[in-house]
């Protein structure tokens, strides 16, 4: 797995499995969001606040939906947590992929 240098410029710490295509935190489309989460929940467990400031996706809840109907398996449990600006919040989701599949880079 590689790192774009575009997404090290912007903080993040965005994965790809093909080096060819590094992912873009500037895209915002649901593609392409679609793989950010995916890469990150690849690495480890996300909640929504590291999904939302970490990686940049506003909201994660339909993305991960989006993910599930696509037949990634993908658990919710409840923690909490604390955003950057110190604020504590409770059940906040985080997300935990149960199974590793590679995501189409075409279709999605």
């Amino acid at each position: 797995m590689t790192t774009s240098d575009n997404t090290k410029e912007k903080g993040l710490a965005v994965q790809t499995t093909n080096p060819n295509r590094p992912l873009d935190p500037n895209n915002t489309s649901i593609n392409n969001q679609h793989k950010i989460i995916y890469s990150a929940l690849v690495i480890k467990p996300q909640s929504t606040i590291n999904l939302r400031y970490g990686y940049g996706i506003m909201q994660p809840a339909p993305r991960i939906k989006e993910l599930r109907d696509m037949g990634y398996q993908i658990n919710t449990v409840r923690v909490i947590e604390s955003t950057p600006d110190n604020i504590k919040h409770h059940a906040v989701a985080k997300y935990v992929l149960t199974q590793i599949k590679p995501i189409d880079s075409e279709s999605t």
